[in-house]
C-alpha cells in the first residue's frame, strides 16, 4: 500500500473518531432535557366518564346472575328498550362479580328524536292534617283519591302513615316538568320507590303488573327490582326521563299544590267541614282543583284549610308566577254596627261575583270598637 493509500485510511479514521465523539455529546445533552410525563393509562370508570364527558355514559345495573348468558340475555333486553327511543347504543359489557355475573351498557345520552321521551316529575302529597284514628285518616284519604282523578296530576300510589300516634296519608303522583327550550336534550334514569309489602315473595309478584300500570301512565319504565322498606319491602322503579342539561337538569312541576287556611269562626268542627266543602264549588269555577279540605281549632272554635291545584306559569323554563292566588280586599271605611258591616259586606260580595272574581272567604270583625269586614278571593296578578 503506498503512502496515499495510508493517509486516506488515517483520514477516514480520524473522521468516524470525531463523529462518535459528536454524537455522544448530543446523548449527553439530550439527556439533560426535561422529558414530557406520559400519564399511565388509568381504568375508565362509570364515575369518570359520567362526569368528564358528555358523549358517552356508562349504565350499570345492580342486578345479579348466576350465569354469564342469563346477564347476556338481560342485557340485550335493556339495549332494545334504549333502541326503541332512538337511544344510541354502543355496547354491552358482560361483569364477573364473584361467581355471579352483571353487566353494563355504554349509550350516548343525547336524544336524537326527543319526543318519544316525556319529561315528568314525580312529586309526593301529604296533608297538614293528621287524624286520631286511622278509619278516619281512610276516609280522607279515600275523598282526596277521588278528587286527584278529577285534577290534572295523575296518580301513582298512596299509603297510609302514622305520625306520633295519629294517622295521616301520603299520595304520589306525576306532573309535567317544564323545560328550557335548547337545541339538545339527554336521557337520564331516574327512580322512585312504589308500595309497601308485608312479603319479598308478594313485592316480585306484582313487579309485572305494576310496571304494566306505570307504563299505561307514560312512565318509561326500565328496570323494577324488589328492596328493603324497614321491615317491609317496596318496588323499585327506574324509568328514562328527558331533560334539557344533564347535570343540572329543570325541576319546573307544571302544577303546584297550594293551601288556603281560612280565619272564619264556626262553633262546631262539622260546621267547618261543611262550609269547606261548599267553597270546593268556587275554585272548580276557576278550573283549580280541591284535592282536599280539613277543619282545624282555632282558639275555642273551628276553622278550616283547603289544598288546591294551581298551574304554574313559565318562559322559557324559568318560573314566572302562578296562573292563580288567593287575594284580600280589606273595605276601606268602617261601620258602627256589626249588622251594617255584614249587608255591605254581601253587597260586595255579590259585586265580585258578577266581575268575574271568585270569592273564597270573608268575615266582619271588630277593630277598635267598630266594625269592618275583608273579602277573599281567586284573582291573577
Amino acid at each position: 500500500m503506498g503512502v496515499e493509500g495510508c493517509m486516506s485510511i488515517i483520514v477516514m479514521l480520524m473522521f468516524l473518531i470525531n463523529v462518535n465523539i459528536f454524537s455522544d455529546e448530543i446523548i449527553r445533552e439530550y439527556s439533560k432535557l426535561k422529558k414530557p410525563e406520559i400519564p399511565l393509562p388509568h381504568l375508565q370508570t362509570e364515575e369518570n366518564l359520567n362526569n368528564m364527558r358528555k358523549d358517552i355514559h356508562i349504565y350499570t345495573t345492580k342486578d345479579i346472575f348466576p350465569f354469564e348468558y342469563e346477564a347476556k340475555k338481560e342485557c340485550d333486553k335493556k339495549i332494545n328498550i334504549l333502541k326503541n327511543f332512538s337511544i344510541h347504543v354502543i355496547g354491552c359489557n358482560i361483569i364477573e362479580k364473584g361467581n355471579d355475573y352483571s353487566y353494563t351498557i355504554e349509550y350516548i345520552p343525547e336524544l336524537k328524536k326527543p319526543d318519544l321521551v316525556p319529561s315528568i316529575i314525580i312529586n309526593e302529597y301529604k296533608p297538614s292534617k293528621t287524624y286520631w284514628n286511622e278509619n278516619l285518616a281512610k276516609k280522607e284519604l279515600n275523598k282526596s283519591l277521588s278528587r286527584f282523578q278529577q285534577s290534572p296530576l295523575n296518580l301513582i300510589d298512596y299509603e297510609i302513615l302514622e305520625i306520633e300516634n295519629e294517622y295521616s296519608f301520603k299520595i304520589l303522583y306525576i306532573d309535567k316538568n317544564i323545560l328550557k327550550k335548547t337545541k339538545t336534550y339527554y336521557v337520564n334514569f331516574e327512580k322512585f320507590t312504589y308500595g309497601k309489602y308485608s312479603f319479598e315473595s308478594e313485592a316480585k309478584k306484582n313487579i309485572y303488573i305494576i310496571t304494566n300500570k306505570l307504563k299505561q301512565k307514560n312512565i318509561q319504565v326500565f328496570s323494577a327490582s324488589v328492596i328493603e322498606n324497614g321491615n317491609d319491602y317496596s318496588i323499585e322503579i327506574e324509568y328514562i326521563n328527558k331533560v334539557d342539561d344533564i347535570t343540572k337538569p329543570s325541576k319546573n312541576p307544571l302544577h303546584s299544590i297550594s293551601s288556603y287556611i281560612a280565619e272564619e269562626i264556626f262553633p262546631f268542627e262539622n260546621n267547618a267541614l261543611n262550609e269547606a266543602d261548599k267553597r270546593t264549588e268556587v275554585f272548580l269555577k276557576a278550573n283549580m282543583n280541591v284535592i282536599h279540605t280539613y277543619a282545624y281549632p282555632k282558639d275555642n272554635d273551628w276553622s278550616f284549610a283547603i289544598d288546591y291545584v294551581v298551574k304554574n306559569l313559565y318562559k322559557n323554563g324559568t318560573f314566572v308566577r302562578k296562573e292563580y292566588t288567593i287575594k284580600r280586599y280589606k273595605n276601606p271605611s268602617n261601620f258602627d254596627f256589626e249588622s251594617e258591616a255584614k249587608k255591605a259586606m254581601h253587597e260586595k260580595i255579590n259585586n265580585f261575583n258578577n266581575a268575574g272574581l271568585y270569592v273564597v272567604g270573608w268575615q266582619v270583625y271588630e277593630s277598635s270598637g267598630n266594625y269592618n269586614f275583608y273579602i277573599d278571593y281567586i284573582g291573577k296578578d
